[in-house]
């Protein structure tokens, strides 16, 4: 696995970018909902984001190699942080879940595109999906507990 190529890294470092851009917003978000059960939930998933990060971190140390973030990606984090952030300071709690429903859904897309660019490494492609099935896995709950309809 060491002959990772540049574009691959690139869409890992990505996924890293918004995995830790997820997890700062989960664990605002857990400090400033009123509602004790979805502030234990928000805090659950900012931790797992981290284990995401963690392990993708580790993957793409291991493989030796190195790439920024693009400035798209950093941008498009950016604006998503500041409207969640925006919602923390004067919005309701579903103002909140929804900026978390939006964030997740602009992560799985990130996580599909970075899939796709992988048809030649199972290893790697595995990761993904299993990371990607547990952000489903989150965005449905959250779904779920709001009484949100979704597919």
């Amino acid at each position: 696995m060491k002959n990772i190529n540049q574009n691959i890294s690139h869409a890992i470092y990505n996924l890293i970018a918004v995995l830790e851009d997820a997890k700062k917003g989960y664990l605002h978000a857990s400090e400033k909902i009123k509602d004790s059960v979805l502030s234990l939930l928000m805090e659950r998933f900012g931790y797992q984001r981290g284990r995401y990060s963690s392990e993708l971190r580790k993957l793409v140390n291991s493989m030796g190699t190195t790439s920024p973030v693009d400035q798209f990606t950093l941008s498009l984090l950016q604006r998503t942080w500041m409207d969640l952030k925006t919602s923390f300071k004067y919005g309701k709690k579903e103002q909140i879940i929804e900026g978390c429903i939006k964030a997740e859904e602009t992560a799985l897309k990130s996580y599909g595109q970075a899939i796709d660019q992988l048809e030649d490494n199972n290893e790697l492609r595995v990761i993904l999906l299993q990371q990607a099935n547990g952000i489903k896995t989150v965005l449905n709950t959250i779904k779920e507990y709001t009484g949100k309809t979704y597919n």
